[in-house]
């Protein structure tokens, strides 16, 4: 595909949370647009470090405390924020909510032309969406991980004006090569027999592979609609066991066959999470209500509106991609399966 970016050369990106999965990846592909991207994170990760490309600026930024906001931005990719199923409300809404308000402030003042949020598609809430888009079902959730990125991301969608447009995208789970956070520790769970299924494994899923979904987030910062929002999702129609038999196949090992009904799962995490929270631990429990909402019922999301308004085409079959996720893993791990 050609390029995305008009007057690529002439533009400043900064992007947020350079230094997560997502962030990594889109740092490199506006690179390689030809623009200048200053790489903003709480710590830089070493990938960035080893970039040499005289476009490229590091700055080590706490979002949630008070910093100097560069000079001569024109767009900025907001990717910073916490993502977990575990931890306290304040801790999510301080960066999730606060600094995202205080950042697009800023951003405007300045003269910034175009900011993006990434919001998340789980703020529509776990209890069953089939083929669905932004217009679908949402539930009420008691996360607050989906519930401060829904606050954050109306308040970013409110604050679109003719000065500094705003857009966000909702991307799906996003998995491919360097995946640590959320396929990482399922390919764990596989190899160590601790990998199960929610109802046999029958609920939708949807994924998007990163590249895609970079694909995605810069479509929308340069065609989307001020003011909107964007499901960003391969759109193909996958259940939890293709999904994690596709995994353990590449793995080499068996696929899971330990199964619970949701209603053992659900009781089972809200016990576990009651204890921790007695206990006040910070680690979350093995199981959590949020992760048994999530693979209890379906999740399967379309991009039809990313299609029609940004020219949004997913390139990436999901079990190429797992291929290739789980190649890298293997070689990461140092694994000779």
């Amino acid at each position: 595909m050609g390029k995305i970016f008009n007057n690529a050369k002439e533009r400043v990106f900064l992007v947020t949370g350079a230094s997560g999965f997502i962030g990594k990846e889109v740092v490199k592909y506006i690179l390689d647009e030809g623009a200048r991207v200053i790489a903003m994170d709480i710590r830089i990760a070493p990938q960035l470090k080893q970039i040499n490309d005289p476009k490229l600026s590091l700055m080590e930024v706490d979002l949630t405390k008070e910093f100097e906001f560069p000079t001569g931005v024109t767009d900025v990719v907001h990717a910073a924020g916490r993502v977990s199923d575990w931890g306290s409300y304040q801790s999510f809404y301080k960066i999730n909510v606060e600094a995202t308000e205080r950042l697009m402030k800023i951003a405007k003042e300045t003269g910034v032309k175009n900011f993006l949020f990434i919001s998340s598609i789980d703020i529509h809430g776990f209890f069953g969406h089939v083929e669905e888009t932004e217009d679908g079902i949402y539930y009420p959730s008691k996360c607050y991980y989906p519930q401060t990125k829904k606050i954050a991301e109306q308040a970013v969608r409110a604050f679109n004006s003719p000065q500094m447009k705003t857009v966000c995208i909702r991307p799906c789970t996003v998995y491919g090569p360097g995946d640590t956070t959320v396929q990482g520790p399922i390919m764990d769970a596989i190899l160590k027999g601790q990998m199960g299924f929610i109802n046999k494994g029958k609920h939708l899923i949807s994924r998007v592979y990163i590249s895609d979904l970079v694909q995605g987030l810069c479509r929308a910062l340069e065609f989307g609609k001020g003011g909107d929002a964007y499901n960003i999702a391969s759109g193909e129609k996958i259940n939890w066991l293709e999904w994690v038999d596709a995994i353990a196949k590449e793995l080499g090992v068996k696929t899971p066959k330990t199964s619970a009904p949701y209603w053992v799962a659900i009781t089972i995490a809200s016990i576990m999470e009651g204890v921790c929270k007695l206990f006040r631990t910070k680690n979350p429990p093995i199981l959590t209500k949020m992760r048994i909402q999530h693979a209890g019922h379906d999740f399967y999301f379309v991009p039809t509106k990313a299609k029609t308004e940004l020219g949004f085409q997913p390139q990436m079959s999901w079990r190429e991609g797992v291929k290739l996720m789980v190649q890298e893993y293997k070689s990461r791990k140092g694994l000779n399966l």
